[in-house]
């Protein structure tokens, strides 16, 4: 089986294809998340494999939140090689591939992301055996209101900006993750768990994530 995965919510961005056994990912230079910049790297890792673009069986593409236009892009960039492949579409949470790759099973994590207008994106995630629970769910909060939310001793994810916007204490400062986002062969493994374990995404319904007002909602992914 041939799938890829896009990640294009931060100037990060990467992609990755599995043909086989064999995963191969290409990282692009920081602000090149355009589709001249990700059908080329695409070419090269399907090349490497020696796989056929028509085959492509899956394509995860993550969702964000993050940049409007690197999420847009990404996203008719998914839409547009399912369309010509009749691959099946995966629509991942940016936030749930970050957590899923970097924290282990059992634990917990935040993900910050200033949303501009003084207000800050706040997720709260546990990584299970099977995937990604969402123990917050994804929403907005007040700067004054982040601090209260952090769980101790749960690493934070986000970059150095955030600690300002959210008003974060020393303590919580120092377990700032900044340097981690999120990585096309994290959402590729995720995606394909999410296939077997609810199917595809229909295509109009693969939207980014806006930022939405907070809502003390639970759901399992």
């Amino acid at each position: 089986m041939t799938s890829l995965a896009l990640e294009t919510s931060t100037r990060a961005a990467s992609v990755a294809v599995r043909h086989g056994d064999r995963t191969v990912v290409a990282r692009l230079e920081a602000g090149r998340a355009q589709a001249s910049d990700l059908f080329p790297a695409l070419e090269r890792l399907m090349q490497e494999l020696g796989a056929d673009p028509r085959r492509i069986e899956v394509v995860v593409v993550g969702t964000g939140p993050g940049s409007y236009t690197g999420l847009r892009v990404g996203i008719a960039t998914a839409l547009g090689i399912a369309r010509g492949s009749g691959a099946q579409l995966v629509g991942v949470p940016s936030g749930e591939a970050l957590v899923f790759g970097r924290v282990p099973v059992g634990a917990e994590a935040v993900f910050l992301l200033d949303a501009r207008s003084g207000e800050v994106y706040f997720a709260r995630y546990r990584r299970t055996e099977t995937g990604v629970e969402v123990v917050e769910a994804p929403g907005v909060l007040k700067p004054g209101e982040v601090a209260a939310r952090i769980p101790a001793r749960v690493p934070i994810f986000g970059d150095a900006t955030v600690a300002e916007v959210a008003e974060l204490d020393a303590e919580q400062r120092a377990r700032l993750v900044a340097d981690a986002v999120p990585r096309a062969e994290d959402l590729l493994e995720l995606g394909l768990l999410h296939l077997a374990e609810r199917g595809p995404t229909a295509p109009d319904a693969l939207e980014p994530l806006y930022l939405r007002p907070f809502a003390a909602t639970t759901r399992k992914r």
